[in-house]
């Protein structure tokens, strides 16, 4: 593992190098009611490190405490070794396969081509900051959206052996799609997420091997302007907009960052009752946004109302053709559009009726497309992976 950690911090440090030339309870964690036996380090004027909550996040990234702590004792357990081994293992295999690949390709092709001090909106996310992160490692701040639900963590450290040990188990088994085929599959999530108790520890496991040192988390909702309301944990899904937001910091360059997760529908009927959902969107544009593996749902009648939002607020937008269906950017000439890999028809799952003759016919003739050096997304298998980046050509101010 420290391997790969410094393969990370190698190729993240020469990426930095290379632009600068061109609900508290007694098992639950609760940012707003923490234990009291717990040190708060400050970071900065305003922002705190509960040393808690990053020492829980290392437990479930599988990875050693850097200081003394109560998880410390439980590295000696069985269980949490074998987590360990399994996770250096399935996380080393993907990084020289995948990550490595998007890392080098990031650097020498999409980041010329975006404006990287932007945001990132990430519809249908999941708890998938391990992609989102490789193609914009230089993002501060994330908007992710998705149904899965925002719990608090379990605080494992003072639970029994045989309770850790089925989280890890359940922990690993949620993994197990995202190590091998590069997204969640949406119906196995919702069991996995229910044994790991939400959302939050697969983020956690994401943050912490991708070289993070988790701050703090804040449980919030929107109010009728879009503005964010903290929120107490046991309070949380009395609201339409349950929310959390991560603070956390690269190891290797002290930059803080923030991930916002938001467990709501953006379906149109879920956008028409959540209309503060949307103003919080548009309040945080410009962005670049990133689909991927989005089950075509923006292909769907249901679903007009996000893709508009998607059109309307971003300065880019990396997709598969899951995303915005190719009719709706081909023609349009406040848009440039350069595509990557190789269309074919998408998988069984979805077959011919999501198939889009216009932009097969657009791989078939552009003479401009690139090669895409890693497979993201549902052709795994084949490894026949598509891409487009679509780019606004002209841009309002960053807020």
């Amino acid at each position: 593992m420290i391997i790969v950690k410094n393969r990370i911090l190698l190729a993240l440090l020469l990426l930095v190098a290379c632009k600068a030339n061109h609900e508290k309870s007694s098992s639950t964690i609760d940012s707003l009611a923490i234990r009291d036996s717990l040190r708060v380090l400050s970071v900065s004027d305003s922002i705190t490190k509960t040393n808690q909550l990053d020492a829980l996040g290392m437990y479930i990234g599988g990875l050693t405490q850097e200081l003394e702590n109560s998880f410390s004792p439980l590295e000696q357990e069985s269980s949490w070794k074998d987590f360990k081994t399994s996770m250096d293992s399935n996380w080393n295999q993907m990084y020289d396969t995948r990550l490595s690949k998007m890392l080098a390709w990031q650097s020498t092709s999409l980041a010329s081509k975006v404006n990287d001090t932007l945001r990132v909106f990430y519809p249908f996310s999941g708890p998938d900051f391990l992609h989102c992160y490789f193609l914009y490692p230089t993002a501060k701040e994330f908007i992710f959206v998705a149904l899965e639900p925002v719990h608090a963590a379990l605080q494992l450290d003072t639970l029994s052996e045989g309770i850790r040990k089925k989280f890890l188990d359940s922990l690993g088994h949620s993994l197990r799609d995202i190590f091998h085929k590069s997204y969640f599959i949406t119906s196995k999530m919702k069991e996995d997420i229910k044994n790991v108790k939400g959302v939050l520890p697969p983020l956690y496991f994401f943050l912490e091997r991708t070289e993070h040192e988790l701050l703090n988390q804040e449980f919030l909702h929107l109010d009728s302007l879009g503005m964010e309301v903290p929120t107490k944990i046991t309070q949380l899904h009395w609201h339409k907009t349950p929310a959390v937001k991560l603070t956390f910091r690269e190891r290797h360059t002290g930059v803080i960052k923030k991930l916002y997760y938001f467990s709501i529908s953006v379906s149109n009927q879920g956008l028409q009752e959540r209309p503060e959902f949307e103003k919080f969107l548009k309040r945080k544009g410009p962005y670049n946004t990133f689909m991927k593996s989005a089950s075509y749902l923006l292909h769907r009648d249901k679903f007009t109302e996000m893709k508009k939002l998607v059109l309307q607020n971003s300065a880019s937008l990396f997709q598969d053709d899951t995303g915005v269906p190719y009719k709706y950017v081909r023609n349009r000439l406040d848009w440039n559009i350069q595509l990557y890999g190789e269309y074919v028809m998408p998988v069984k799952e979805f077959g011919e009726t999501r198939f889009q003759p216009d932009l097969d016919s657009a791989f078939r003739v552009s003479k401009s497309k690139e090669p895409l050096p890693f497979s993201l997304g549902y052709h795994w298998g084949t490894k026949k992976q598509n891409y487009m980046l679509v780019r606004k050509s002209s841009l309002p101010p960053t807020r």
